[in-house]
C-alpha cells in the first residue's frame, strides 16, 4: 500500500492552521518580574475587549503606558493572560491613549508593521488593550524609561525595540 503524501500534507496543513500560527515563545524571568526598579509606586490599569465598541472608555486627554495583552474570560478556565506588547502614548508630545489606541483600528496603519498585524489579526478575538495614564508631570524621557523598564522586565514577544540596551542585545542574542 503507497503512503498518500496529498492525505499527509491535509493532515500537515491542518495542524499548521490550528496550531502553528498561535505558537509563539515567552520569556517569563521570576528575577525580574519580582524586582521593584521603577521610578513610581503604582500605575492604575485599566482595560478594554480590542475593538472599536469600547473606543471612548480610554482617556482622550491622557498620556500613558499601554500594552496588548491575550485573555479569555471565560467560567471554567483559570484566570489567565499574556502580555504581548508593551507601548507609550505620548512620546514626545501630549498624545492621548485614546488617538494611540485609535491607530491599532486602522487597518492601513497597522499592515505597515507586519509583527503587529500578525498579533491583532491572530488573536483579536481575545485580545485585551490594558492601559494606564500617567501624571500630567512625567517628563516624555520618564515615560520611554518606564517603557523600556516594563519591555525589559517582561519581554513581550511583540516589543523589540524599546528595551534597555543590555536587555537589548542579551535578547537578540539567544532568540
Amino acid at each position: 500500500m503507497a503512503v498518500d503524501l496529498t492525505e499527509l500534507n491535509d493532515i500537515v496543513e491542518t495542524g499548521i492552521k490550528e496550531i502553528s500560527q498561535y505558537r509563539f515563545e515567552c520569556i517569563l524571568n521570576a528575577e525580574r518580574l519580582l524586582a521593584d526598579e521603577y521610578d513610581l509606586d503604582d500605575l492604575n490599569w485599566e482595560s478594554v475587549p480590542y475593538g472599536e465598541s469600547d473606543v471612548d472608555l480610554v482617556p482622550d486627554d491622557r498620556r500613558g503606558i499601554y500594552a496588548f495583552t491575550l485573555k479569555a474570560p471565560h467560567p471554567v478556565l483559570p484566570p489567565h493572560g499574556y502580555v504581548m506588547y508593551i507601548g507609550i502614548a505620548g512620546r514626545r508630545s501630549n498624545r492621548s491613549l485614546r488617538s494611540r489606541y485609535r491607530d491599532y483600528l486602522n487597518t492601513r496603519k497597522v499592515a505597515k508593521r507586519l509583527t503587529i498585524a500578525r498579533l491583532i489579526g491572530t488573536w483579536h478575538n481575545i485580545l485585551q488593550f490594558q492601559f494606564a495614564p500617567v501624571d500630567a508631570d512625567m517628563s516624555s524621557e520618564d515615560l520611554e524609561q518606564l517603557e523600556k523598564q516594563l519591555n525589559s522586565c517582561m519581554m513581550p514577544v511583540f516589543s523589540d525595540g524599546d528595551l534597555e540596551a543590555e536587555t537589548k542585545a542579551k535578547r537578540k542574542a539567544f532568540r
